[in-house]
């Protein structure tokens, strides 16, 4: 294995694996570990209670924790399989029946990730296409340049979360606040309020009014996107070896959807929105829409709208991407809904994974490990 060793190892001397959800996060998390390369047996998927959940998941009986008394040992490993916001009251509640092996696969964790991360180069060998992790290429760069070529922005709101974790090692990240045109309050030096931009449409593009500022008003060597929570696992090092680099793209490890990625868009979201980007689609990129339907019969795609690229691609990525989320807002509208009006933003993740994917014979696309500041 290539990532997360030890708790792989962990989780092969353990006597019994159960995954601790019954909800969408615990079927990505059970449908990769019992798949290759892992091949473990998961005899249960565990609840607090049964009420509004499913008797049986992938074939294994759904349970809740009476039921467990006779079935699972205080020497078995308890994998979490859910959202952060319900981790800490998942661990108290465990502990309490006796459960002291717990490994957390929350949804965004670093861990799960990594676990995604195996999994993946493992699909990728299996379909004879190249799997790259951006720290082994980098070590082949023996020159470095300037870290000042390469401009990694992290996206900000007012509103964010404070956050408690010391993330001084992301110092070579550039805040941009995003939503200013919506605010009086300035929180970075950088606004994307500035220059050419589409501040005043940050409630439903989110990061994307930060990714449309960087694309017009800023033109180094490589450009990227992040988020205040969400960090590419980079220094100043691999910075400066990367600007002198052969890599075009930096891609974050995907999110793994099942039965697919269509699938679950269903369940989180409006599909009507889908339907009218693949309308898009045909109108302004008809070369791309049956990479849209693999996509969307396929198990994986690259999240966040977080990527690292050249700036020629980068720009015309984004000349790409804008006109056909342009198009979805005119034709979806808004919603009442505050997270469902974020509808764009869900689309520009999946729209990402369309052009990259489609593009992935052309360029040379390398992944890099995510860091996900959950406190």
């Amino acid at each position: 294995m290539y990532y997360a060793k030890e708790v792989i190892e962990e989780l092969n001397q353990s006597k019994q694996i159960v995954i601790f959800g019954a909800r969408i996060v615990a079927v990505e998390v059970a449908s990769i570990l019992m798949g290759e390369p892992y091949l473990f047996q998961i005899p249960y998927f565990l609840v607090t209670d049964l009420t509004d959940n499913p008797s049986q998941l992938l074939g294994r009986p759904v349970i809740d924790l009476k039921q467990s008394k006779d079935k699972i040992s205080p020497d078995d490993t308890i994998v979490i399989a859910s959202m952060e916001k319900n981790i800490d009251s998942i661990c108290e509640n465990l502990r309490q029946f006796g459960f002291l092996h717990l490994i957390q696969m929350t949804f965004e964790s670093d861990l799960w990730s990594l676990i995604r991360g195996n999994y993946y180069m493992h699909l990728c060998k299996n379909n004879h296409k190249p799997f790259i992790a951006l720290e082994n290429e980098l070590k082949a760069v023996d020159v470095v340049g300037e870290c000042t070529s390469v401009s990694i922005y992290t996206a900000k709101c007012h509103v964010d979360k404070k956050i408690q974790e010391d993330t001084s090692r992301f110092n070579w990240e550039i805040p941009i606040q995003v939503g200013t045109e919506l605010t009086k309050e300035r929180i970075c030096k950088i606004c994307d309020n500035e220059g050419d931009n589409i501040s005043i449409k940050n409630s439903g593009y989110c990061e994307l009014t930060a990714l449309y500022w960087i694309w017009k008003n800023d033109s180094s060597k490589y450009k990227g996107l992040g988020h205040y929570r969400r960090h590419f696992e980079l220094d100043e090092p691999m910075l400066s070896k990367l600007s002198c680099s052969n890599i075009d793209v930096i891609l974050t490890i995907p999110i793994f959807n099942f039965p697919s990625v269509g699938d679950v868009y269903k369940q989180d979201h409006n599909f009507s929105d889908w339907n009218v980007m693949m309308e898009a689609l045909e109108k302004n990129a008809p070369e791309y829409c049956d990479t849209a339907k693999r996509l969307q019969n396929g198990i994986y795609y690259y999240g966040y709208n977080m990527f690292v690229a050249k700036r020629e691609i980068f720009d015309d990525y984004c000349k790409w991407l804008f006109p056909i989320l342009t198009y979805c807002e005119e034709h979806c509208g808004k919603k009442e809904d505050r997270y469902q009006n974020r509808y764009i933003g869900f689309l520009a993740e999946r729209l990402l994974s369309i052009y990259f994917r489609h593009h992935e014979d052309r360029y040379k696309i390398v992944h890099a490990k995510k860091h996900f500041i959950e406190k």
